[in-house]
Formats: structure tokens, C-alpha cells, sequence
């Protein structure tokens, strides 16, 4: 029986080695350590990288929501985001454009009374940006911020992900209808916890 099963991993060995060849480590499209391969109506990117690590790719920008609880004082307190910059902010659908504000201190709130008046939306010395004269409950805080991808790549070195028109890995800007495409995707096979990675053979 153990000789049956053996024979039928060999067998299925030679299958694959006869389309495709065994490699070790990363795996590239030839020279190109980022391609593409296109599967009916389906086109994926491909990194090259180090087995199990991560790689992180810039996706672009989009926007961001999330919800502000009014404080006591009818305010509404927006943190620096971690960009740093303000720029595209929108409180329950209205542009505030932060670099108008004038610079002031937050009092305290007394009794739902603000013990210095404030009757305009300013920012803090720290940079936080205070919005006045909300309706009780929670506001809706909209601002445009980078889409961060973190692709794993697996144990044989690769990994694959759907990408927008364009996107960044680091410095490089990659634009999909520019990249090298593979025809058909690498394999990645794991027998006995022991994953070996196979390139089609019309790869260079």
C-alpha cells in the first residue's frame, strides 16, 4: 500500500516537471520582480520577494469615515491624522479647510458653555482642528488617506494581489497595463511541509 502511494507521488512529480521547471527561492518573471498574469477576465500582479515576508504596496488614495461623538459643548474634535495634514477634510458633508482657521486655545466646558466663548471653528496650538455648533449626537468625519496593502508572500516567493491602474511599491510607481505579463501564473506546491515553487516552462 506505502509502495502505491509512493509510485503516485512520483508519477505526479514527473507531471508537474514536465510543464513546468522546479525553482528555489523568490521567483521572478525573468528580470521583473513585479508582473502581472491574466486568467480570463481576471488580471493579478505578482511580487517577488522574500518567502514568508511582506510586502507593502501604496493602492492610492480613498477616503476615509468615521464617526465624532459632539461633546458637551456642541464641539466636535478632530486629532492630526497620521498623514499630518488636513487637506480634502469634511464634517457631515462640508469642506473645512483647516489652513483658513485662526489658532486658539480649547477652553474648558462648563455646564455645556464653552468658559471662553467660541463661536467659529479653530484650531489648537496642537493642531487639532475643533469644529463648533454641532447638534448633540455624532458627526460624520470624511478625509482622503492612503490605501496600504500589506501582500504576503509565501513560503516558495511569491505573492499576488489585484491592483488598481496604477500603484507604489516604495519609491517605484508601477502602472498594470505597463507590466510584463507572465502568460501564466508561478505554483507553489507543498508535500511533506516541504513547499517547492514551479514556473511555467514558456517562462525565460
Amino acid at each position: 500500500m506505502n509502495k502505491a502511494i509512493f509510485c503516485g507521488l512520483i508519477t505526479t512529480a514527473i507531471t508537474l516537471s514536465s510543464g513546468i521547471a522546479n525553482v528555489a527561492n523568490a521567483i521572478p518573471y525573468g528580470a521583473a520582480t513585479v508582473y502581472k498574469v491574466t486568467e480570463g477576465d481576471t488580471t493579478s500582479v505578482y511580487l517577488s520577494g522574500t518567502p514568508n515576508s511582506r510586502i507593502e504596496v501604496e493602492l492610492g488614495e480613498g477616503t476615509k469615515t468615521s464617526a465624532r461623538v459632539v461633546g458637551e459643548c456642541k464641539e466636535v474634535r478632530i486629532s492630526v491624522p497620521s498623514s499630518g495634514s488636513f487637506e480634502g477634510l469634511k464634517v457631515d458633508g462640508i469642506s473645512i479647510d483647516a489652513t483658513a482657521l485662526p489658532t486658539q486655545s480649547l477652553p474648558a466646558c462648563n455646564n455645556g458653555v464653552f468658559e471662553e466663548a467660541r463661536t467659529a471653528n479653530f484650531k489648537t496650538p496642537a493642531g487639532q482642528v475643533v469644529i463648533v455648533n454641532k447638534s448633540a449626537g455624532s458627526a460624520a468625519i470624511s478625509l482622503p488617506t492612503e490605501i496600504v496593502r500589506r501582500v504576503s508572500i509565501n513560503g516558495c516567493g511569491f505573492g499576488k494581489f489585484k491592483a488598481p491602474p496604477t500603484f507604489s511599491i516604495g519609491a517605484t510607481n508601477y502602472t498594470l497595463t505597463a507590466l510584463p505579463n507572465a502568460g501564466k501564473p508561478p505554483v507553489c506546491r507543498v508535500v511533506d511541509g516541504i513547499r517547492t515553487g514551479y514556473t511555467p516552462s514558456t517562462w525565460p
